[in-house]
Formats: structure tokens, sequence, C-alpha cells
């Protein structure tokens, strides 16, 4: 009987044309394509994406399924900068992570309308 040993390990490339925009005061929207097939050494088991800011003591990252390709962070702090990354991984481990992104979070209206 033959079998066929394949090598898994971790991806050996980060996620393609990571972006990301402000969805509100405190949430950004962050959306990447998968590491290239001939780099993922295996399946993908999912990403994660790590934020910080410079400026506030806020940071923290998200891990979302493999098949997925958008996550949205919450609970972030109105009109700050934030460095966000994003890294896939395998059973065998984590790829290599993006070089960071910087997305700033909206600022609230100062003006309320009523009808």
């Amino acid at each position: 009987m033959n079998t066929i040993a394949l090598s898994i390990s971790e991806p050996s490339a980060a996620p393609q044309n990571v972006t990301g925009k402000n969805s509100s005061s405190r949430s950004i929207l962050v959306m990447w394509d998968e590491v290239p097939a001939d780099e993922q050494n295996g399946i993908i088991t999912g990403y994660t994406i790590t934020y910080h800011s410079q400026t506030e003591n806020d940071n923290g990252n998200v891990q979302v399924n493999g098949s997925v390709r958008q996550t949205e962070l919450t609970n972030l702090k109105e009109y700050v900068k934030y460095y966000i990354t994003v890294f896939a991984s395998t059973v065998k481990g984590d790829g290599p992570a993006i070089d960071p992104i910087v997305v700033r979070t909206d600022q609230d209206s100062k003006y309320y309308f009523t009808d």
C-alpha cells in the first residue's frame, strides 16, 4: 500500500490585500484575501487579527475561522489610530503577520439633528 506523506507546516506567507475601514466611532472592519495556495502549507485553520493603539492603552486580538475573510473590531476608542496585523495559522503553527495597516476610528458627530 502506497501512502503519500504530506508535509504540513505553518503558512510561509501572510494573508494578502489586507484593508481596514472605520465603520463607526468605535469599530473597524478588517478584510483580507487568503494566503497564496502554494504558501499555505496545509489547511488554514484560522486567522488572528491583532490591534493596538500607541496613544491609548487599548489593544487586543480576535481569532476567526479559516473560512472567514473579514471581521469587525468593536468596542474601540473613539477617534484613535489603530495598528492592525493579520496572520494565518495551520495545525502546525502561525504564519508571518502582515506589516501593520493603520486605521483611525471615526469621530462622533458633535451635532445632533432631530426631525
